[in-house]
């Protein structure tokens, strides 16, 4: 079933969009029922004011308005989370990609990483599991030689230990980053190191001018992860 959710990932990348567009791409990510609740749920969200229609079949974004981030969920990523839902129900999980960060980049790199987030005393086993007969590499908790020599430039799997009270969000069942979570890991790991200077303030600012941010709920996590005083001092800078 097709959410308003959904709906905005999509507008959100795309900015100005047809509904065969929006149609397609919701096809492609496995989406039942597509035509029977799109026109409901585009409805909504003109009702609502957080789409224009610019002309027939034809939307775009409200100007000026700030939407809740939603990493985008893709079948793939669906179909990771619930292969290890099976194999370990009782451990958290935080499944997202860089596909959920390059549309706010200035400069599009060359990745394709997958996070995959777990309690920290899981991550090897989950590692193990993930490492059996997969074309895709995987790594746990790589290192900045490691990722450098192994993972930069190439498709890949990282496990990583889950920060306790790390900022979470439902998308579909599915658990996901919130995105004071983001904006504090893109800062402090390696898997983010491409984004310096200049580019770390641009997906700030791009962050901050479309989606709402908790700054207590972001300070805190910077907090946990021993940056806060860079991690503020970021933030009022993209303000």
């Amino acid at each position: 079933m097709v959410s308003k959710n959904d709906i905005l990932s999509f507008a959100l990348v795309r900015k100005t969009f047809t509904r065969k567009e929006l149609t397609d791409y919701l096809e492609s990510q496995a989406h039942k029922g597509t035509s029977n609740y799109l026109s409901e749920q585009l409805d909504r969200l003109l009702k609502s004011n957080l789409l224009v229609r610019e002309d027939r079949g034809v939307y775009t974004l409200s100007p000026g308005l700030k939407y809740e981030y939603i990493p985008i969920l893709s079948e793939e990523l669906k179909q990771l989370n619930l292969s290890l839902k099976a194999k370990f129900p009782f451990i958290r999980i935080c499944i997202w990609d860089s596909q959920s960060i390059i549309p706010h980049l200035h400069h599009i790199p060359n990745i394709k990483h997958t996070y995959v987030d777990v309690d920290r005393d899981a991550t090897h086993s989950v590692f193990d599991f993930l490492n059996r007969d997969n074309p895709i590499r995987v790594f746990v908790n790589p290192d900045k030689n490691d990722f450098y020599r192994y993972i930069d430039g190439n498709e890949s799997i990282i496990v990583r230990p889950l920060i306790s009270e790390a900022p979470l969000q439902n998308v579909q069942g599915f658990k996901m980053p919130a995105i004071e979570k983001i904006l504090v890991d893109v800062v402090v790991d390696i898997e983010f190191d491409f984004m310096q200077g200049v580019e770390l303030l641009y997906f700030y600012k791009n962050m901050l001018d479309r989606h709402n941010v908790n700054p207590s709920k972001l300070l805190r996590y910077a907090s946990r992860r021993g940056r806060r005083q860079e991690i503020e001092k970021l933030y009022n800078v993209a303000l």
